[in-house]
């Protein structure tokens, strides 16, 4: 019986109602989780949220909202082309010990960079010293490197800040700070300081450090988008592991700061297998942009226009006023010896001894300023004699408070 019988073209229709109730499976949207946002870094009218996404998983790509309304976003590694890298090391002689655990360290981090990353090296002594300029490639760093040894105190929160000056035109996120230290670290008080200086500075700090008392390094670390690595003495290498593993999930997700701030944004990264949503609050002073300082410069300009409009006016008024009778005996000027010449060089009569201008401190010589009085400062002139009571001789001024004056003490444990 052939195929065209109506046998067979039933089987064939009962065929095709099976296929037609077979479950159709369409790909599935891929999973969904929360995204890390783990700091906000403003500045120059840009933002950089800090997200720790992993290790990379094909292309990703970014949204940010703000109102509803899309913001135009990109996203970047943290190691990529055009990092700014400032390695601070502990020199402290009370860190000698690690110092050659850390010169290793930092000469290995400088190595595994980007070629194209800058780098400058900072001694965490006292005082704090960037040994060698920003310089392209590694071989330069790990020379500097190779020459350092330890002495003195040690001074870290003055190298961290020597270290946000180096690179001034990087963006938000794009100046990395390691620093490899044995300081225990101080209170929580000044983790919160020291953090917000970094965050507002647009850097990220990352520590390896044998100690980190009170969360010290952890929460400082973490205000700028960065983490603590914990290092044995001697053995550092699964603290420098972690660094290398954990920067190379950071990611940067890069846009225009909000005209007004605080402001909410709603960010979503999207790979292949995996989409990330979260919210962030972008906080600082850095609201606006470009756009807030071509404000600022319209409101200084016709500040400076009113101030000099306001000082003409006072200037006619005073022209106007009658000059009052001045009586002087001829060739003199009042308050002035005999044969005194008005009208010196400098605008300093000609012919006054020392001493005998009104008000002038002792030794004051004519055409000199106070603050250079017999060759001194103002903070080193001279005071009333010995054994003469302040203000003894007629229009002296007061004596010169003298004394060393009072500094904070650094903490010990930075």
């Amino acid at each position: 019986m052939s195929s065209s019988s109506p046998t067979g073209r039933n089987r064939l229709r009962a065929a095709l109602a099976a296929v037609a109730f077979l479950p159709v499976f369409a790909p599935s949207p891929a999973p969904s989780g929360s995204l890390p946002v783990i700091a906000a870094l403003s500045g120059g009218g840009e933002t950089a949220l800090v997200a720790d996404l992993g290790a990379p998983a094909g292309d990703r790509t970014v949204t940010v909202t703000r109102g509803g309304v899309r913001e135009e976003a990109r996203l970047e590694p943290v190691m990529s082309d055009g990092l700014n890298l400032a390695l601070v090391v502990d020199t402290s002689t009370d860190g000698a010990a690690a110092l050659p655990a850390w010169l290793s360290a930092a000469a290995r981090f400088a190595l595994e960079a980007p070629g194209s990353a800058r780098s400058v090296v900072i001694t965490a002594g006292d005082p704090a010293t960037a040994v060698i300029a920003p310089q392209q490639g590694p071989l330069a760093v790990v020379r500097a490197l190779d020459g350092i040894r330890p002495s003195g105190d040690r001074d870290t929160v003055a190298a961290l800040t020597l270290a946000t000056t180096q690179f001034p035109q990087a963006a938000p996120g794009r100046r990395l700070v390691v620093l490899y230290t044995t300081a225990p670290g101080a209170d929580r008080q000044e983790a919160e300081s020291l953090g917000a200086r970094l965050r507002e500075s647009g850097t990220i700090l990352v520590v390896v450090g044998t100690s980190d008392a009170n969360r010290f390094w952890t929460d400082t670390a973490a205000a700028t988008g960065g983490f603590f690595a914990p290092a044995g003495n001697p053995v550092v290498v699964p603290a420098l592991d972690q660094v290398q593993t954990t920067l190379r999930g950071r990611y940067l997700i890069r846009f225009r700061t909000p005209p007004s701030l605080p402001a909410d944004v709603n960010v979503r990264v999207e790979s292949p297998d995996l989409t990330l949503t979260g919210n962030a609050v972008v906080t600082g002073s850095d609201a606006g942009g470009g756009d807030r300082w071509v404000i600022v410069a319209w409101a200084a300009g016709i500040t400076v226009i009113v101030v000099v409009a306001v000082a003409l006016v006072a200037a006619g008024r005073r022209s106007r006023r009658p000059a009052a009778p001045v009586k002087a005996s001829p060739g003199a000027l009042s308050g002035l010896p005999s044969g005194a010449t008005p009208g010196a060089p400098g605008g300093t009569p000609s012919g006054i001894p020392p001493g005998a201008l009104p008000g002038a401190p002792p030794g004051f010589a004519p055409g000199s300023t106070l603050g250079s009085a017999s060759g001194s400062t103002l903070g080193s002139a001279s005071g009333p004699a010995p054994g003469s009571a302040p203000g003894s001789e007629p229009g002296a001024p007061p004596p010169i408070a003298r004394g060393r004056a009072s500094v904070p003490r650094r903490d010990p444990n930075l």
